[in-house]
Parts: structure tokens; C-alpha cells; sequence
């Protein structure tokens, strides 16, 4: 039977993607730093593990994927993603494959400042970085430079409102405010960086930084911007990329090389994004998606778990 080791099990993204690992066959072993994760009520079998910025994670991670006997780890939040793929080696020398790019790629993933200048590099049109509160435009978004989901974005209308932002997020960018269409792109890649799934999808509501709805959207002028991306950049394994479109354009983002929060929707819409997932951790030669269901729309609503053993 294949095993499959999903790290950060209490994440938005983690119970679906449990669910269809399973639905397809495979043993799901879990691990979250918070022992009361929802996740663990859907795995085969569960660890309490460090944080990732533990220096002793990629221990426990070895330790479990030898005891388990495991195929291959698929990774969370960025600072799991960080301190693996920098042990990468070490990790998949101890008979498991990780499902992430290479430690230079995730580099780039993790630094907003850096994702930028990547897009820019390689011509992809981006939202103008600000270096001082003196020099931007209003409105405009302060974020951290390092961090994940939308926690420490906000929406600066004035100057005073900027200074005061700028004080309370850690290692601020200030970034062009762009009005549009919000889209996250989920992709899915083989070991070369060529993309076998590439499903645009609106993003229609957020609550607290995740899609609660959304639908796919066939746009092959997105599709071919993030096939360009995936390619430059080497991504491997399940990736999402951030874009906004509007009359002016397409203007990208951010890049997150894990799966999103709402990624159940395109996996919900291609399946071969699952059966390629296994095929790679089989050492099996992946075949290209056929396409995805267009229109494809998910609605999400919260449910609830029940122990009086906790």
C-alpha cells in the first residue's frame, strides 16, 4: 500500500486532500505541531511533532517516514517548506520523496520582495513595490515580506494609515493596491518543473484569507503565464500562484509551493492531480491532465468533530 506522510494537518487545505488520498487507495500518516489538529481525526495514523521552526522537525519528520515506512511527505506552511527542502537529500536519502522544490526555488516562494523581482525578470507584470511610505500611491497594501495567507495584509488609504500599518507588520513590503478579478492558480508538476495540471479558480469569497467560494475558469492567458512560471522556476510537486486580473491586465502576486487552502476545488476538477501525485510517489512516469471541469463551483460551510476525550 502506498503511504503518503501530509505534515501540517491542522491547515484549511489538509482534510480534503486527506480524504482523496485515501479515496484513492493510500495510507495517510499525519503530523501537526498542535495535538488537538483536525486532521488527525481523518489520518491512518498521527504525530505530534515541533513546529517548523524547531530545529529538531526534520528529525522527527526522518524518525517517522523510517518508522512508517512512508513514500513520500507532502509539506504545509512555509516554514516547513524552508527547513525541508534545505534538507531535502538528507530527507529523501532516508527512502522518502518530498514533494517540493528545491531549497533555491522555495527561497524565492517564500520572499515576497524576491517573487516579485523574479516575475519581473522573466516579463511578468507585477504590482509596483513601494520602497517608502514617501513614495507610494494610495491606496495601497502593506504585508509582511515573509509570512503566509493573508495574516498582517492590510489596505492603507492615506499616509497615516500606512505609518501605523508600517509599524505593526514585521518586515513590511508596501505594495500597489490592484482592483480586479482575484484568482489562485493551482499546479501540479513533475521532477523537470513541467506543469501536468494547471486549474485557474476565482475567487469569488474570502473569510480570513481562504476561498469559501469559488469556481474554475478556463483563461489560457493565465494558464500560459503559470506554465511559463512553473518552467522558470523549477516547481515541483503541487504549487498555487496568485494573480488579479483587470482591464489593464493580468498582474501576479505571490507563489506558495504547497497546495492552498481552497486547492480542493481543482483537485475536486482534475483528477489527474491525485493520480499524478501517486504515479510520482511510485517513481512512475506522470501523464499530462486532459483539462479540468470549467465552471466548476465549491461552496464551504464549517463542520464540526466531537471527543470527550480531549
Amino acid at each position: 500500500m502506498m503511504i503518503i506522510i501530509r505534515t501540517a494537518v491542522g491547515s484549511m487545505a489538509a482534510v480534503g486532500l486527506i480524504e482523496e488520498l485515501k479515496r484513492n487507495g493510500v495510507r495517510v500518516v499525519g503530523t501537526d505541531c498542535d495535538p488537538l489538529s483536525v486532521g488527525f481525526y481523518f489520518c491512518d495514523k498521527s504525530y505530534v511533532v515541533p513546529n517548523g521552526h524547531d530545529p529538531n522537525f526534520v528529525r522527527e519528520i526522518i524518525k517517522i517516514a523510517k518508522k512508517e515506512k512512508a513514500d513520500a511527505i507532502i509539506s504545509g506552511p512555509e516554514e516547513e517548506l524552508i527547513c525541508l527542502s534545505k534538507n531535502k537529500k538528507e530527507i529523501e536519502s532516508a527512502g522518502s520523496l518530498l514533494l517540493i522544490p528545491d531549497y533555491d526555488s522555495v527561497k524565492i516562494c517564500a520572499d515576497k520582495k524576491k517573487t516579485s523581482q523574479f516575475f519581473e525578470k522573466i516579463g511578468i507584470k507585477v504590482p509596483r513595490i513601494f520602497e517608502n511610505a514617501d513614495s507610494a500611491i494610495f491606496p495601497c497594501i502593506v504585508k509582511p515580506r515573509f509570512g503566509r495567507g493573508s495574516s498582517g495584509v492590510f489596505k492603507a488609504a492615506d499616509k497615516t494609515e500606512l505609518e501605523f500599518y508600517l509599524k505593526k507588520v514585521k518586515n513590511p513590503i508596501i505594495q500597489q493596491f490592484i482592483e480586479g478579478e482575484e484568482y489562485t492558480v493551482d499546479i501540479f508538476a513533475d521532477f523537470k518543473g513541467e506543469p501536468l495540471s494547471i486549474v485557474p479558480r476565482m475567487r469569488i469569497k474570502i473569510d480570513s484569507g481562504i476561498s469559501v467560494k469559488a469556481k474554475t475558469v478556463f483563461n489560457k492567458e493565465i494558464i500560459d503565464y503559470c506554465e511559463k512560471i512553473t518552467e522558470k522556476l523549477k516547481l515541483f510537486g503541487p504549487s498555487c500562484i496568485q494573480c488579479i486580473k483587470n482591464k489593464k491586465g493580468i498582474y501576479f502576486l505571490e507563489i506558495n509551493a504547497r497546495f492552498g487552502g481552497g486547492s480542493i476545488l481543482s483537485i475536486k476538477s482534475d483528477p489527474a492531480i491525485i493520480s499524478n501525485l501517486i504515479k510520482i510517489a511510485k517513481r512512475e512516469k506522470p501523464i499530462k491532465s486532459k483539462g479540468f471541469k470549467d465552471g466548476f463551483q465549491m461552496l464551504r460551510y464549517y463542520s464540526e468533530i466531537y471527543d470527550d476525550k480531549i
